[in-house]
């Protein structure tokens, strides 16, 4: 029953989150306000934020990328990211943890959870700290 829990989980999340980048990419050269910048630059900011905090490499990409970063190395465009075989690529609960807190640790709590998330996986971890 899990299974089939997260896999539902799974494929709304994807749905929408393509959605989202779709409509983001049609702006990708409108500037945002009041940041001054555009939405490429501020969605490849965010990728970058979320591939420090989750500190196990790249597994985030803006919506334009270098070419050879792209599809085949043939485009730019990067309105799914996905690994070099067009797979989403894993997160460990450790890493999801880091990048939803803000902090970069499983272990500090802040971000989008201040007081800590409420899962028996990130319980574990806050308990350890």
């Amino acid at each position: 029953m899990h299974v089939q829990l997260v896999a539902g989980l799974l494929g709304v999340e994807s749905g929408q989150d393509a959605i989202i980048r779709g409509l983001l990419y049609e702006r990708r050269d409108e500037i945002v306000i009041p940041y001054k910048v555009s939405v490429t630059e501020f969605t490849n900011r965010i990728s970058n934020l979320r591939n420090k905090l989750g500190r196990e490499g790249i597994k985030d990409e803006g919506l334009v990328v270098p070419k050879e970063l792209g599809a085949e190395g043939e485009v730019t465009g990067n309105i799914l990211s996905a690994n070099d075989y067009s797979l989403s690529y894993p997160r460990t609960p450790k890493e999801i943890l880091r990048i939803v807190y803000g902090t970069g640790d499983e272990h500090v709590p802040g971000g989008f959870y201040p007081l800590g998330a409420n899962g028996t996986i990130a319980k574990s971890y806050l308990e350890r700290n």
